[in-house]
């Protein structure tokens, strides 16, 4: 048997790239010979998708009333800003991606051939009789192109058996006028799994199908098999704070700062972006690639995000942890979901239209947590186990 994962990779983004070689890399841990399929991933701007910015629009005002309209004046002068800045920066961010690219090659089992979305609909020669459609946000139609490649419609040609492990749809809803192209496509998979407890309750009220959800393929490894295989770790003197956000919201740095203070630790930044920082004594990284991103995770003694991935990989390292959700998104599902299932929910500190408080609570009782981790590990490897053993 030889398995295809048809995934994100080589997009800049630390949580795609590390997701990507877990499924992989646990697959081929289990004596089967998988490899990511060396796939384009189109750019999709987000900011410009109309469903976007009007539930960002009709969420904040029902939220916030017309005080909404200002913060959405003020996000969307802040977005421009980080636009604006990055133009000047096309070589910074070339060598940042040329981190990435290292990482897939020399980490990432993956086709030696590399096809387009398009190439790989019409392509005869596809070397595989499994497939399986990876995790991330892979079925979000606002985030991905060419949906009916990440629901695997072009291996049908090949008679080939279609699998899901961890898909993410992600948003709370799908507009009726995708619910019938979303139906088709899921009925496609042969056995079903998704990453998200929304995303199970979307497919049974819709399409009446059971779905099995499962872990995030970066929980299939421990904290030791990352930092074996994977964690290169910059130089930091003494224990610090990381600060991983996507966001950029302004309170999540005044937060980290507060409870890096009370904690008497150093705080560390990785950046995702160029716009200009306060001078803090904060250490600041930003050309680093998934490597280094798992190695200062890895170490920290504290870490403050707004990521799925970097609460995933906190909670998986046993890092103390607060994330910083925002209300009115539309994609909250994810990191809702493995709060959920870990009884972590009071981890979580609303972004709201006002000065944030630092957490009451910083020290996490992880014993019970793992416990559940476990039990969902096992669940998780079985589910794969046994969909590749179905005829």
């Amino acid at each position: 048997m030889k398995i295809g994962i048809i995934t994100y990779a080589k997009c800049d983004n630390y949580g795609a790239e590390l997701q990507a070689f877990a499924l992989q890399w646990k697959l081929n841990k289990l004596g089967y010979d998988a490899e990511v399929v060396n796939l384009e991933k189109r750019h999709i701007d987000m900011k410009r998708n109309p469903d976007v910015i009007w539930g960002s629009i009709k969420m904040r005002i029902k939220r916030y009333g017309f005080k909404g309209l200002l913060a959405i004046y003020t996000k969307s002068k802040e977005t421009k800003k980080r636009m604006r800045v990055e133009v000047d920066y096309k070589e910074k961010r070339a060598n940042k991606h040329k981190l990435f690219e290292f990482f897939f090659d020399e980490k990432v089992r993956h086709s030696n051939r590399y096809y387009t979305l398009d190439e790989i609909t019409v392509a005869e020669d596809l070397p595989y009789d499994t497939y399986i459609a990876g995790s991330d946000q892979i079925w979000n139609y606002i985030h991905t192109d060419r949906l009916d490649v990440y629901f695997l419609m072009f291996a049908n040609k090949y008679n080939a058996k279609k699998i899901s492990y961890a898909a993410s749809i992600s948003i709370y809803e799908i507009p009726r006028r995708m619910r019938k192209i979303y139906g088709e496509y899921i009925r496609n998979i042969d056995v079903l799994s998704v990453r998200e407890l929304q995303g199970a309750e979307l497919i049974m009220k819709y399409w009446k199908r059971k779905t099995e959800v499962v872990l995030d393929p970066t929980f299939l490894l421990q904290k030791e098999e990352w930092e074996k295989e994977v964690a290169k770790f910059p130089d930091v003197e003494g224990n610090y704070l990381l600060i991983y956000t996507l966001s950029g919201s302004p309170h999540i740095r005044k937060m980290a700062i507060g409870i890096a203070r009370q904690l008497n630790l150093t705080v560390v930044n990785i950046k995702s972006n160029y716009i200009e920082e306060p001078n803090d004594g904060t250490i600041h990284f930003y050309e680093i690639g998934p490597e280094e991103w798992v190695g200062l995770l890895s170490n920290a003694k504290y870490v403050v995000t707004d990521s799925f991935h970097g609460t995933a990989f906190s909670i998986n390292f046993n890092i103390p942890f607060t994330i910083l959700v925002n209300p009115v998104s539309m994609m909250n599902s994810r990191v809702l979901s493995i709060l959920k299932i870990t009884g972590l929910e009071s981890r979580i500190v609303y972004d709201e239209l006002k000065d944030l408080e630092i957490p009451k609570q910083l020290e996490i009782d992880f014993e019970s947590v793992n416990s559940v981790l476990n039990e969902w590990k096992k669940k998780s490897i079985g589910f794969l186990e046994t969909a590749l053993k179905q005829n």
